[in-house]
C-alpha cells in the first residue's frame, strides 16, 4: 500500500511541478503519461459537439463512467459540462486524497 500512496503522490507531483514531467519514461511518469493520453483520448471521442466540453450525457455515452459518475463534483462552476483540464484536476486531487489516506488493513 505504501508503493500506491508514494505512486499517487509521484503522479500529483508531476503534473503540478510542470507539463514535461508528465512526459518522464520512468514508473511513475510513464503510467501518468499512458493515464494522461487514455483519458484525452476518450474525452475527444466522447465530446459529440466538439465544444471542448463534456455534458454528463457525454460521459455516459462516451465510455467515461468515472467522469459520469462524479460529474456534479467534477463541475465546481455548474455550467453542465467540463473542460479535460477539470477532468484531470478532479482525478488528481482524488490520488492525492486517496495517497493521503492511512492505509486499511
Amino acid at each position: 500500500m505504501a508503493f500506491g500512496r508514494t505512486l499517487a503522490l509521484a503522479l500529483v507531483a508531476a503534473l503540478c511541478i510542470s507539463p514535461l514531467a508528465a512526459t518522464a519514461q520512468t514508473g511513475a511518469g510513464a503510467r501518468l503519461d499512458y493515464a494522461t493520453k487514455q483519458l484525452h483520448n476518450k474525452f475527444v471521442l466522447a465530446d459529440k459537439d466538439k465544444d471542448g466540453f463534456v455534458t454528463k450525457e457525454e460521459a455516459e455515452a462516451g465510455n467515461m463512467p468515472a467522469t459520469a459518475k462524479n460529474f456534479d463534483q467534477i463541475d465546481t462552476t455548474k455550467r453542465g459540462k467540463v473542460s479535460e483540464k477539470e477532468i484531470q484536476h478532479f482525478m488528481l486531487n482524488r490520488m492525492a486524497e486517496k495517497a493521503k489516506a492511512p492505509p486499511s488493513h
